[in-house]
């Protein structure tokens, strides 16, 4: 049987008359502009044409008679694209070379093109540095259709990074920030609590991002500091050593003992498993200050943990004991309102101008960092008015009463030996010693 399917080329009578006058109308559009028509390949193809300058390009036939305005240009103007850029061509020509001279750069023309098709003349330029580069009328101006106030490419990235270097240097100072490794490019840079950052100067965005926040991590430790405080206003205390997510929960601890996940987009509520209502001034006030080390069971490292609590503080110490932070070496207990909250902040403040880092969290640090703690603490509680303390010897007898006395293992805040108490007129009181005990 023979294939009666028409073939996908052929049109019909009707089609093929609107083909040729549609070709005709490209025709007259061409003698109106002057062109010279080549070979083409019919009304969708590419045909090619020379204008009246001699320009030789490619147009499809169907773009220009669909639209009154091919290529958004009436039919008065050259449609050829270097006839309708010979003038911009000649204006950046005059001020490339202007540009050139002022700024000392030497151009020689060549017989090349750039490969925009505006018909730009390539120039083989040399700065007064020595660097060597092509250049064009183009180049003479800048995004915004102003003069290029550096035409030498080298000369602008070398201008560019000598910026991002300085800012670079800049930020170290103002961070108290290491360079540890430095590039071409770019640097390496630990900021002081440690964290490994690269910056690099190549291009805008990159110096742009060299700014004294450059540190994610520190940011992401700054938001669970104040995700802290303000479970503190709540009478919580986050257990995570860690910022994990603004809608994710964190490990916490009410005053009333329960622990639950606390998110801190929903803080409001506070702890869920005590009654409603019981937040509408009913929470403890922290007034205990303490500080503990041990050997931390989350890092394994020796560690010493200021901290505040309520009450007695013991629920809190225990679960530092529990932690393995089982060696207490001070006690302040019934702090007026807000004191332990400001100790805590003076001390946790002056660590961080000492430059210690917290191994998690941000309230515990190495075990080295006792002594400046310990110190940060009787400064600021001996500058206290109204705290003023005043140190009296106590007998050993009377000290291991109270301490001996509790049937179960707690946690001991007294050596005897050389116990130094001060107390003050508004009820303080404040145990320091040199050798702290451990948990019985």
């Amino acid at each position: 049987m023979a294939n009666e399917r028409s073939n996908p080329c052929d049109v019909s009578e009707e089609a093929a008359v609107h083909i040729r006058a549609l070709m005709d109308l490209f025709r007259r559009v061409g003698q109106q502009q002057g062109w010279t028509i080549g070979s083409g390949y019919g009304l969708t193809g590419w045909t090619e044409v020379t204008c009246s300058e001699g320009h030789e390009f490619s147009v499809k036939p169907l773009d220009l008679v669909d639209s009154p305005k091919p290529f958004g240009r009436d039919l008065s103007e050259p449609w050829c694209k270097k006839c309708h850029a010979a003038g911009w061509v000649a204006e950046s020509l005059t001020l490339l070379k202007s540009v050139a001279a002022a700024q000392g750069v030497e151009l020689t023309a060549t017989d090349e093109r750039d490969t925009s098709g505006d018909g730009h003349i390539v120039f083989a330029a040399k700065c007064s540095k020595g660097h060597h580069f092509e250049a064009t009328g183009a180049n003479a101006w800048n995004w915004r259709g102003k003069p290029v106030e550096v035409l030498c490419p080298g000369c602008v990235k070398d201008a560019e990074f000598a910026e991002g270097f300085a800012k670079i240097d800049a930020v170290i100072r103002e961070t108290q920030s290491v360079v540890v490794k430095q590039y071409r490019n770019g640097a390496d840079v630990r900021c002081r609590r440690g964290h490994l950052h690269t910056f690099r100067v190549n291009d805008y965005q990159d110096r742009q991002a060299i700014r004294p926040d450059f540190c994610g991590e520190c940011a992401r430790l700054g938001k669970f500091q104040e995700f802290a405080e303000k479970a503190k206003d709540l009478g919580i205390t986050v257990l995570e050593s860690r910022w994990i997510a603004a809608s994710r929960p964190h490990q916490a601890v009410c005053f009333a003992g329960h622990e639950f996940g606390l998110v801190p987009n929903k803080m409001k509520r506070g702890c869920p498993e005590c009654p409603r209502g019981m937040y509408g001034g009913a929470v403890p006030p922290h007034d205990v200050y303490y500080i503990v080390s041990g050997l931390d069971a989350t890092t394994g490292k020796e560690t010493v943990k200021p901290g505040i609590s309520s009450g007695s503080g013991y629920n809190r110490l225990r679960q530092h004991a529990d932690d393995g932070l089982v060696v207490q070496h001070l006690r302040i207990q019934g702090m007026p309102i807000g004191m332990a909250r400001d100790l805590e902040r003076f001390v946790l403040d002056g660590l961080d101008q000492e430059g210690w880092l917290s191994t998690r969290g941000v309230e515990y640090f190495p075990a080295a960092a006792l002594q400046d703690v310990m110190d940060l603490a009787c400064e600021w509680y001996t500058d206290q008015p109204g705290l003023a303390p005043r140190p009296f010897v106590v007998d050993a007898e009377d000290v291991l009463a109270p301490v001996q006395a509790p049937a179960v293992p707690d946690v001991v805040d007294i050596d005897a030996d050389v116990a130094v108490v001060f107390d003050s007129q508004d009820g303080a009181r404040m145990d320091l010693h040199t050798h702290a005990t451990e948990v019985a």
